[in-house]
């Protein structure tokens, strides 16, 4: 037995295989992270001395990749503005366990350049207590919640 294809019968499956080549894809324009307790820090530079060269800087769930000084002076410069606004919040939750800090628990990683926006503001207590203040950082994409004075 011979199977004959037809002209329709090709183009139709020409455009299946289109179909498959098609890839979805998604982009992640904003991310919101609550931190609290002690929240593992930790700096990598890589690639010294090359046109590679960059800053990893990891925050808990989030790896930044800074591939200027001038990007590291601005987190700098957010980052210590944040710490003197979270002197007022909360002392940290007793009984919390630290996170470790390693490839496996990276949930978010960024690569910044150039001048990202970077700020720090507080949000005070609202609703009678029942919303508590918070330190709100924003660090490109990345919105940071820091909860209480220890984070």
């Amino acid at each position: 037995m011979t199977t004959r294809s037809t002209h329709d019968t090709v183009e139709n499956h020409v455009g299946t295989a289109q179909a498959r080549l098609l890839t979805a894809s998604a982009v992640v324009t904003n991310v919101v992270v609550r931190a609290a307790g002690v929240v593992p820090a930790r700096l990598d530079l890589t690639h010294v001395g090359t046109a590679e060269q960059q800053l990893g800087l990891a925050l808990g769930s989030v790896l930044f990749y800074l591939r200027t000084g001038l990007t590291a002076r601005a987190v700098a410069e957010a980052w210590s503005g944040a710490a003197v606004l979270a002197r007022s919040l909360a002392p940290a939750v007793a009984g919390r366990r630290p996170l470790v800090n390693g490839p496996s628990t990276v949930a978010v990683m960024v690569r910044l350049a150039g001048r990202p926006d970077v700020r720090a503001h507080a949000e005070p207590a609202r609703a009678g207590g029942a919303v508590p203040a918070v330190v709100r950082v924003q660090v490109g994409p990345v919105t940071f919640e820091i909860c209480d004075a220890t984070a």
